[in-house]
């Protein structure tokens, strides 16, 4: 393995620092009862910066590379789960799903997984091994989905008039932000290849995501702004809604009644 320069070494310590404050912030504050996976995606984030850099400094350079990818996986999954957790709070204003809403996000969500997929296999990154030439392609992959994926859910909750909280924003803003980053800095490593300028890209990531945490600080840090009421149209909606469940339900009482009659 080799030498982490000075620069490397503080965006490292500075990203374990921020992170856990953030950890903190979300536990005395209580905001992981709301976002319990992005809790336990920054959770992850600092059990992962404290284990590689005891195997960096302790281990081999076969076992830190194994929990490198193996923890690229984990930390790919949980990304799409926060984005379906801010889908949940934002298109559930009632406590369930609004069917309108839960389409029209699963659509652009298909549609973006396709575009997302393709976008990773067109590019043909100069890398040295396959192996880093997948890091590449996965890591733009997960960046572009989840800008898409954050795009369909606005999408769905615009379409319906629903309102965002002050934390469900910023969170979606701080990923969209970081997301965009890895977009820019994969695509400069397909441009110039996977070792020139490869470790100034990736402390420019580095930078971005310092920057996205510290808003997340603030944002989770103060109280959640009142929700403001619902939109005309997402009200009749839930009038159409309620009206036809009770149609519904009225139609099952009366073919029971007159089963019970036969």
């Amino acid at each position: 393995m080799r030498n982490l320069s000075t620069l490397e070494n503080v965006v490292w310590a500075a990203a374990f620092i921020v992170n856990a404050c953030l950890l903190l912030v979300l536990v005395v504050k209580r905001r992981w009862r709301e976002f319990f996976l992005f809790t336990s995606w920054i959770a992850f984030q600092v059990l992962l910066t404290i284990l590689l850099f005891v195997v960096y400094r302790e281990g081999s350079a076969r076992l830190y590379s194994n929990i490198y990818w193996l923890s690229d996986i984990l930390d790919f999954a949980l990304q799409l789960a926060i984005v379906f957790e801010m889908a949940r709070i934002v298109l559930r204003p009632t406590g369930t799903w609004l069917s309108d809403a839960r389409s029209r996000f699963l659509l652009f969500g298909v549609l973006g997984v396709l575009i997302a997929a393709a976008s990773a296999f067109i590019i043909q990154p100069p890398a040295h091994t396959s192996l880093d030439a997948w890091e590449i392609r996965g890591s733009l992959f997960t960046s572009i989905l989840i800008c898409e994926l954050f795009g369909a859910m606005m999408g769905a909750a615009n379409h319906l008039g629903l309102q965002w909280s002050t934390h469900v924003m910023g969170l979606g803003q701080g990923l969209v932000v970081w997301a965009m980053a890895g977009v820019i800095v994969d695509g400069l490593h397909d441009l110039l290849g996977r070792y020139q300028w490869f470790n100034n890209l990736e402390e420019l990531r580095g930078i971005v995501w310092i920057v996205a945490v510290v808003y997340w600080i603030v944002i989770f840090w103060r109280p959640q702004r009142e929700r403001p009421p619902l939109s005309p149209e997402m009200h009749k909606y839930l009038i159409d809604l309620h009206e036809r469940v009770q149609y519904d339900l009225s139609r099952v009482r009366s073919s029971s009644s007159r089963l019970r009659k036969l």
